[in-house]
């Protein structure tokens, strides 16, 4: 029977271990997927409003038609997410964990794209331990798990990338290749530097290795400019201040305020080489400490790859070169996806969603040295993964232990659309919504209300309407901030619970999470 059990083993070994990495992927992204983290971020919020808005009247919540980029908060947000979100909310609702739902598809089927990327890249054996390093890595793991819109680029990447390499083999993939990095365009802004800069680079690889001619090679360009035209005129629309094209039902914006490419990217600034050198220095910092002191984005001492592991991958980087000497081409090409995301790393300042086309590759130079150590010393490779398996138990235990869920409660406002919903249903009156540690509190109340776009549109009063982001005094009945609310008859009020509420008055007091309902009377 074990000889049975080891020969079926030894036939089908790379399928079994696929699957069991695959498995266990799927359980750091899937358990406890509906609570953790508990609440909503505004951005999650944001983007949930629009793609419901879009679904059922046509327009996002500032009255544009199938916007090819969202006006958002005033400087913007990428569209793409807010697309792929809508059949899940035509079927399932605006829930929170609904609009995670996109993310955490894109990240499980990100790890057998990895596979396929660098067994092509280097062999089987090392395409398994690359899918285990990503599956495994906290980065990943949180990337699925929310609704960040911008998380989405790495699979939207990694899909060209992968349909890339499989061109070198049939000319037509290349077609495919073009459509997904068009995508890129519409999933985040880093693509604008992004996608020219890697596709320059791999089509002088391409060309001078003779993988590609110029006609096939042409026919992906062709493709990706056609795909890619709306969010060009969307860029020079915004850069040279001209009027919202529409085209049919499609929009494409004039932003209200300054644009988040401009007001982020160094290219845009009257100092650049100063912000260059500011950026440079902060980018360095984040790879080394692994922390940009956001627990939505990692937490210490697990980084995005289990603490100090810089070295390694740049050990793993320059022992990769070995690779070019063997496989050429999908090695030079993995140096292009790595140079490419290490420039976006020096012209904005950073945070790890915003360079989050750097890590898969950065994770990929890390199991590369384990490795290539292992192909010499047998008992390497063996100890990194028992040692990447314990870290990654470590890992799971902390992030779901109750200390770091109270951490991350506070980031996702655990509490606040409950509270909103309960207030409303509380009074047919005004509901005052705190704002204290609330960024964006008027998301949350048309996430809990539906409001309809014209209704918000024709109440609604911003603070600075030229500011980036355009916070909200009030719209319809809801006023935002106890500073600007008046103790009325029949007034709700959503309170921060270690807010002192300045009205007395018999009300009802209910708490939700990190909020507290103060309701009138019935």
């Amino acid at each position: 029977m074990l000889s049975t059990l080891r020969a079926f083993y030894e036939k089908h070994r790379t399928l079994i271990l696929f699957l069991a990495i695959l498995a266990l992927g799927i359980f750091a992204r899937t358990w406890d997927f509906v609570s953790l983290p508990l609440g909503l971020h505004q951005d999650e919020a944001s983007i949930g409003v629009d793609a419901f808005y879009l679904l059922r009247y046509g327009v996002d919540r500032n009255g544009m038609s199938f916007p090819v980029h969202l006006i958002s908060w005033g400087s913007g947000q990428n569209a793409l997410y807010a697309y792929a979100l809508i059949p899940f909310i035509a079927t399932l609702g605006l829930k929170a964990w609904v609009i995670r739902l996109p993310n955490l598809l894109a990240g499980l089927l990100t790890l057998p794209l990895v596979y396929l990327i660098f067994k092509r890249t280097v062999d089987r054996k090392f395409g398994l331990l690359a899918m285990l390093c990503v599956a495994l890595s906290p980065w990943h793991i949180l990337l699925s798990r929310w609704g960040l819109e911008s998380n989405l680029l790495p699979f939207v990447f990694s899909l060209g990338y992968f349909f890339l390499l499989k061109s070198m083999d049939d000319g037509r993939w290349i077609l495919a290749a073009g459509f997904s990095f068009a995508l890129c365009l519409y999933a985040y802004g880093t693509a604008y530097a992004a996608i020219p800069i890697f596709l320059v680079l791999a089509a002088l690889l391409l060309l001078r290795t003779r993988a590609l001619g110029i006609r096939p090679l042409a026919a992906g360009f062709a493709v990706l400019v056609i795909l890619g035209l709306p969010i060009f005129a969307f860029v020079l629309i915004n850069l040279l201040k001209l009027d919202t094209l529409q085209l049919g039902p499609v929009s494409i914006p004039r932003l209200p305020t300054l644009s988040r490419f401009e007001g982020l990217g160094a290219m845009f600034h009257a100092d650049f080489l100063t912000s260059l050198q500011s950026y440079a220095a902060a980018f360095f910092n984040l790879l080394w400490t692994q922390d940009d002191l956001r627990s939505r984005n990692g937490f210490p001492p697990y980084g995005y790859f289990y603490g100090l592991t810089l070295p390694l991958a740049v050990l793993g980087a320059g022992l990769f070169v070995t690779q070019v000497k063997k496989n050429a081409l999908p090695a030079l090409l993995f140096f292009a996806w790595l140079l490419t995301a290490f420039v976006l790393g020096l012209l904005q300042p950073v945070i790890i969603n915003r360079i989050n086309l750097l890590f898969i590759p950065l994770i990929v130079c890390v199991a590369y040295a384990a490795y290539w150590l292992g192909e010499r010393y047998r008992f390497v490779l063996p100890a990194a993964v028992l040692a990447l398996l314990l870290a990654f138990a470590f890992f799971t235990r902390d992030y779901h232990g109750s200390d770091y869920r109270q951490q991350i409660s506070h980031e996702f406002y655990e509490g606040l659309v409950p509270a909103i919903d309960y207030a409303r249903q509380s009074t047919a009156g005004p509901v005052c919504i705190t704002d204290d540690k609330v960024y964006m509190p008027y998301i949350f109340a048309l996430f809990a209300e539906h409001t309809p776009p014209q209704q918000f549109l024709q109440s609604v009063a911003y603070v600075d309407p030229s500011q980036p982001l355009r916070e909200v005094r009030s719209f319809g009945r809801y006023t935002f901030g106890l500073q600007n609310c008046a103790p009325q008859p029949g007034t709700a009020f959503v309170v921060f619970d270690n807010e002192k509420f300045p009205y007395k008055g018999d009300y009802r007091q209910k708490t939700f999470g990190n909020y507290i309902v103060y309701a009138p009377p019935q």
